[in-house]
Order: C-alpha cells, then sequence, then structure tokens
C-alpha cells in the first residue's frame, strides 16, 4: 500500500506482481503475453463500495507475476475525500495522473460497475493509454429501476449504515450467494457500521457522479480491443445494459457469467480472472 498526490488528492495506491524498479510498466517477461513482451499492466478499477482488498482473490486467481495496479478512487476508502462535486471524468483525470506518476505509458484498463464506467471515460479521452478496455457489469446509461436503486442508496448512506448496507445487499448479490454466505455478510454489516462518516459522505458524492453519467452517445470513440463481461443474474445493472455498450463499441465482444449476481469479481474471482487473463492476453 502507498500514496500518492495526483491533481491535488492524496490517492491510495497498490501495485501487485513482477515490477521492475524505476520501470512503471513492469519488466519485460518472455513467458508473459500481456502486451506481448511489453509487461503492460492491468489497472483494476473499483465498484462505487469497494476498496483494493476487493481485488485480492481475483488476483490470486491470475498467472503469477500478473503486474496489476489497483487504487481506491477519490472519495473511497483509503484516499482522500475532498468535497464534491465528483465525475467520472475527474476520475479518469485522476488515473492518468497517478500513472504519469508511477511512470507508466499505457494499461490494460479494466472496471467493474462504477470503476466500468470510469474505464470507459479513460478510453474516450486518453485513448493511446488504453492499451485494451474489459468491462465488468457496467452501464453507459441510466434507466428509472437503476437511478431509483442508486438514489436508494445514496439517501440511505446519508442516514445510517446498517440500513444503507441493507439496502444495497439484494442488488449486489445473487440469491444463491447471499443465501451460502450469511454469516460472512452479517459480518461485513458490522464492518460497514463501523466505518467513519467520511466514508459515506465520499459515498454520497460518488453516486451523485453516477447519476450523472452519460455515455451512449460517445461509445464509438472507443477504438482499444474490448470485452464487456456481466453476470447472469444481475439486477442491478442487467445484460440489457452491456448489450448497449457491446452494441455500440466496434469490435466489442461479450461474456456471460452464469450464475452470477452484481458483484461477479467478489462471488467468482477465479471465473473473472479467467475471463480477464483470455481478454488481454492476446492485444
Amino acid at each position: 500500500m502507498a500514496f500518492i498526490e495526483a491533481r491535488g488528492v492524496k490517492l491510495a495506491y497498490e501495485r501487485v506482481g513482477e515490477w521492475e524498479p524505476g520501470d512503471g510498466n513492469g519488466p519485460a517477461r518472455a513467458d508473459s503475453s500481456i502486451g506481448a513482451a511489453e509487461g503492460v499492466p492491468l489497472i483494476l478499477l473499483n465498484g462505487i463500495a469497494m476498496s483494493i482488498s476487493h481485488w485480492k482473490p481475483m488476483i490470486a486467481a491470475l498467472p503469477e507475476g500478473t503486474p496489476c495496479l489497483c487504487h481506491d478512487f477519490r472519495g473511497q476508502t483509503l484516499s482522500d475525500k475532498p468535497a464534491g462535486p465528483y465525475s467520472l471524468e475527474m476520475h479518469a483525470d485522476d488515473l492518468a495522473a497517478l500513472m504519469d506518476g508511477l511512470g507508466m505509458a499505457r494499461g490494460h484498463i479494466v472496471g467493474t460497475s462504477y470503476g466500468s464506467e470510469v474505464a470507459m471515460e479513460f478510453a474516450i479521452k486518453y485513448p493511446e493509454r488504453a492499451a485494451s478496455l474489459v468491462v465488468i457489469d457496467g452501464v453507459s446509461e441510466l434507466d428509472p429501476v437503476l437511478e431509483g436503486a442508486a438514489i436508494s442508496w445514496m439517501e440511505s448512506a446519508k442516514v445510517d449504515p446498517r440500513v444503507f448496507y441493507k439496502a444495497m445487499l439484494p442488488w449486489t448479490y445473487s440469491a444463491t450467494f447471499i443465501a451460502s454466505n450469511r454469516a460472512s455478510l452479517a459480518a461485513r454489516e458490522d464492518g460497514v457500521a463501523g466505518l467513519p462518516r467520511a466514508w459515506f459522505d465520499g459515498f454520497v458524492e460518488l453516486c451523485r457522479a453516477f447519476l450523472a453519467i452519460d455515455i451512449t452517445p460517445r461509445l464509438g470513440k472507443i477504438h482499444c480491443p474490448t470485452t464487456v463481461i456481466v453476470g447472469e443474474k444481475d439486477i442491478l445493472k442487467p445484460l440489457r445494459f452491456s448489450e448497449i455498450i457491446a452494441r455500440r463499441i466496434p469490435g466489442a465482444t461479450m461474456s456471460i457469467i452464469p450464475g452470477a449476481g452484481h458483484a461477479v469479481v467478489i462471488e467468482q474471482p477465479a471465473h473473472i480472472a479467467e475471463e480477464v487473463w483470455r481478454a488481454v492476453s492476446s492485444r
């Protein structure tokens, strides 16, 4: 875990895998097919309530030594939480500044949910820096149901941490995952209840940024190789949203993860690692 000042905000980040000192793009490794022999890292972008640690099971399932970069967005757990408003484009600019600070020219941009929406903004604004794009359970626009869910999360975050957690839970995980993980999910509720007020204030600003989403008309500007992944049982950002993205990004492909809810990175990390590796290994 480390911190870097980026555009006036302290961002928490973590490098994982085989990195060469002084080289933000990691070592040239003959055994790695990521970015040919360039060692171009995976840049993993959080969902709205995630933090760096949530990626660890997926990273552990990747081929050993795969270079990865994770960070918390402004407003998230370990990074600064300045006053808003935030925007998805602002997070994309923060990521570019983080990459500059680490001497990193390009990356395979992999985002889940909120992170996938930031990833699309990044690929549009910084096309030369996105070696490829993986959109996991993302959207490029709202419908009334998704808008209502996001507003309910935002409003409950202002009121009570446990109400907030209970409001999010059924939208986030599949029924099978909830039934099989009741004890760990209850423990997670206790953890959320103990978070400082600043965490919830940051979450509210992230929700406001999400509610302003309007990416669909610009998807045709994304020209890097793109893979769209969606959980079969995702009721928050269901298949139709992924179909819009896959249809509008030139050459994009789509993969459906059987049985998975919205938080597919947490529910099926090994499966996601396999899908991500397949998506980027030939780029």
